[in-house]
């Protein structure tokens, strides 16, 4: 049985958060499949996948999780722009037998913070960013409104959680049996209080927040390990399947001889042909240990051909996507056997890529390219053991994707 469990309800949450006790030197694996057998590990993440799932699913799903793995510690992930089913699932685990809930989705080294119980991201509303416009995507940037006519909830401001943990302990006593508490943040000091004061309560605490949380979540006995850096010789490959804004600006500060755009067509008319051709000629360029990156939208302007093409042909969006994500697996399966190592953005296209690479889950090495982007280990499939980097769309400044993959190839001194 894990020490400690962490509930994400999507990839790149998963690997983010548990990169928050991997660091730490704790063994910590990120289990793909929620249907799946667990890996043997001190530190258990499981991905859910249920972002886009029907309410009932998410929190089925949250639930099965939680009851079948029976750890003593379970941080529920959540996204830290509040995207997906974030009341359900929170609802859902609470189910589980928790006596209070903490939820502090804050996440200071990313830009996330929250302050008057409103959720900003680099300085902004949430409500009025480009996560607003997700298919499942927040609807509400101030928490206390979120869980307006929930009942045993409350709010702790930035002036309690900046008074250290006695204070927040003693208002989490205060708290009715099974409560929500909201939470502020705008330091990672404040956050260090919230898990602090959680910890001593005598009742069980479901911890709920964004990696920023996990972060000062303690784990009982001593850690497994020290963090390890991947070397291996070759080139980098990256499969970017995020359209933000955030990795569009990584695509364009990339060499434009690194990259290998999907035609809309080709990708449209025959995913799969066209992956395999791709990751072809990524393969090229990664036995002469140059670095190449697949992608089916380069900029905003092959988004909209892709899109347009798709309505010609009849495809709705979801239909689009699958296309598209289908496209950049094979991509990837193509190119993996002469990689030094694969970096993927995009949560949805990064479970098309490992599924298609029979990966069951991924080892946590502890070390990290930047805030929120770790680094681990493929565990199984025919490129087991690769090093991998998953990003999730909308963290990283303009040079990141250079950054990941210079550090997964051989230029990475």
């Amino acid at each position: 049985m894990p020490r400690a469990l962490v509930v994400a309800d999507d990839l790149t949450g998963a690997t983010d958060t548990a990169h928050a006790f991997a660091k730490r030197g704790y063994h910590t694996k990120v289990q793909l499949d929620p249907e799946g057998e667990p890996p043997e590990t001190t530190v258990l993440a499981v991905n859910t996948e249920s972002r886009y799932a029907d309410p009932e699913t998410a929190a089925n799903r949250v639930r099965r999780t939680i009851e079948t793995t029976d750890a003593p510690i379970v941080y529920k992930k959540a996204d830290s722009t509040l995207r997906g089913n974030v009341l359900v699932e929170i609802h859902a685990a609470m189910d589980c037998g928790f006596d209070i809930g903490i939820f502090a989705p804050a996440s200071p080294a990313l830009g996330r913070l929250t302050a008057g119980g409103y959720h900003l991201v680099d300085g902004r509303l949430l409500t009025d960013t480009e996560y607003a416009d997700d298919p499942n995507g927040p609807t509400e940037a101030h928490l206390p409104a979120l869980f307006a006519g929930i009942d045993s909830t409350a709010h702790l401001g930035i002036e309690m959680v900046a008074a250290g943990s006695a204070a927040v302990q003693g208002a989490l006593l205060d708290a009715p049996a099974g409560a929500i508490l909201t939470c502020d943040a705008t330091h990672g000091r404040h956050l260090a209080a919230i898990a602090r004061a959680s910890e001593e309560l005598d009742g069980r605490p479901l911890y709920v927040g964004s990696a920023g949380l996990a972060e000062h979540v303690s784990v009982r006995g001593s850690p497994d390990r020290k963090p390890r850096r991947p070397v291996r010789a070759g080139g980098a490959l990256g499969i970017v399947g995020s359209v933000s804004e955030r990795s569009l600006k990584q695509l364009s500060a990339l060499p434009e001889s690194w990259v290998i755009a999907l035609d809309p067509s080709e990708l449209l008319a025959n995913p799969e042909r066209a992956g395999r051709a791709a990751g072809r000629r990524a393969a090229l360029r990664l036995v002469t240990g140059e670095h190449a990156v697949v992608t089916a939208a380069p900029d905003r302007s092959a988004v909209e051909r892709t899109l347009e093409r798709g309505r010609e042909a009849d495809l709705d969006g979801a239909a689009v996507r699958s296309c598209v994500a289908r496209a950049l697996a094979s991509a990837g399966e193509a190119g993996i056997e002469d990689t030094a190592g694969l970096f993927v953005t995009g949560g949805d296209v990064a479970m098309a890529v490992f599924d298609r690479l029979n990966v069951r889950a991924l080892s946590l090495l502890g070390a990290e390219i930047e805030a929120g982007i770790p680094v681990s280990r493929l565990d199984g499939g025919p490129a087991d053991g690769l090093p991998v980097v998953t990003k999730a769309g909308g963290f990283g400044h303009e040079g990141t994707a250079v950054n990941c993959l210079r550090y997964l190839g051989d230029d990475n001194e």
